[in-house]
């Protein structure tokens, strides 16, 4: 018979999961087993078929789910923070142009704002940076599509017929939804 695991070493197992991503299944396992030495990898898998068929961790626990909901946390997080990060530089920057275009500034606050608009310049783009999503690729992908099929028809069609590659990259890097699948194979009938 199985060992039975209580609620709290399910817990442990899901955090660990999240950690790792729901990928470096070895390292799981290494940190479960320091507490539970009989813990196996296997217990994140789902085995057997049809009646005999046993849910592993990841579908009877939901971990997946959970990894989804964690890494939105994150990127939202990080979205919240450089977006706080970004307005803070431009407020600066702009109570310090005021200054200058009045010509009240000396020679330090005129370095003070050009500096300011330098950060206000990289922070802007860390903001970008941290919005590149599968929302962003996608549109990427659709501007691509149909300007190369206005430039180079086919350099498009190449790119298309590569679509399925690009879309599975798209959905293993962002995370998979349906979105990417209309939108991309709908570019791809829109080359003759």
């Amino acid at each position: 018979m199985p060992t039975q695991y209580d609620q709290e070493t399910i817990e442990l197992c899901r955090s660990l999961y999240l950690k790792y991503g729901g990928k470096n299944y070895d390292a799981i396992e290494r940190e479960m087993q320091k507490e539970f030495p009989g813990w196996r990898k296997q217990n994140l898998f789902d085995r057997g078929k049809g009646k005999d068929e046993r849910l592993g961790w990841i579908n009877r626990y939901g971990f997946d789910n959970s990894l989804k909901i964690h890494t939105e946390k994150l990127t939202t997080a990080v979205n919240d923070d450089t977006q706080d990060l970004y307005i803070g530089i431009r407020d600066v920057r702009k109570s310090l142009q005021t200054e200058v275009a009045s010509s009240r500034a000396d020679r330090d606050k005129v370095y003070q704002y050009r500096d300011f608009c330098k950060l206000e310049i990289e922070a802007r783009k860390a903001l970008d940076l941290s919005r590149d999503n599968l929302e962003t690729f996608v549109s990427g992908y659709e501007k691509l599509i149909n300007w190369l099929s206005e430039v180079d028809k086919p350099a498009a069609k190449l790119l298309v017929q590569h679509g399925e590659t690009l879309i599975e990259r798209a959905k293993a890097h962002y995370g998979d939804t349906e979105k990417i699948d209309n939108r991309a194979s709908s570019g791809a009938n829109e080359i003759g």
